[in-house]
């Protein structure tokens, strides 16, 4: 019987619990904390950098101070973000379902298969342990 291994996406969902919502908040306070500290890394050797180069090269400190500026406000920009997604995080309902990321998977075809079905997997996970597999959308078994 004609066959071909393909790779096909597969979509892996969470299902929100509260200790989801914690784990997450955890991990993005957590992110928040450590761009805090490179914020202020960042601010020290800002101050060192401009005063050396005060001694050094006086015309190169206001491109040397704009440089640093973009740095400060990516990662003011990043904060917010992390911020808003905290935000987020509070509106998430029990038991809703929200992607978490994708994957891919290999998966053996031949005629007569039903496309859908074969190329529409999804994953649920709940406090990460997989509570279904969807083919075609549906929480169906496979056939064949």
């Amino acid at each position: 019987m004609e066959q071909i291994t393909i790779t096909r996406p597969v979509v892996i969902k969470v299902r929100v619990t509260e200790n989801y919502k914690r784990q997450l908040a955890g991990e993005i306070q957590e992110a928040i904390a450590r761009l805090d500290v490179q914020m202020q890394h960042l601010e020290f050797q800002a101050r060192r950098l401009t005063a050396e180069m005060e001694r050094k090269d006086p015309r190169s400190v206001p491109a040397v101070r704009q440089k640093i500026e973009e740095e400060r406000s990516g990662r003011l920009e990043t904060r917010q973000k992390l911020l808003d997604k905290l935000k987020e995080i509070t509106r998430l309902t029990p038991g809703e379902e929200i992607i978490h990321g994708r994957v891919e998977s290999i998966v053996d075809i031949k005629r007569g298969d039903h496309w859908q079905q074969i190329m529409d997997v999804e994953i649920v996970l709940e406090d990460w342990v997989v509570k279904e597999i969807r083919w075609g959308g549906r929480n169906v078994p496979r056939e064949g």
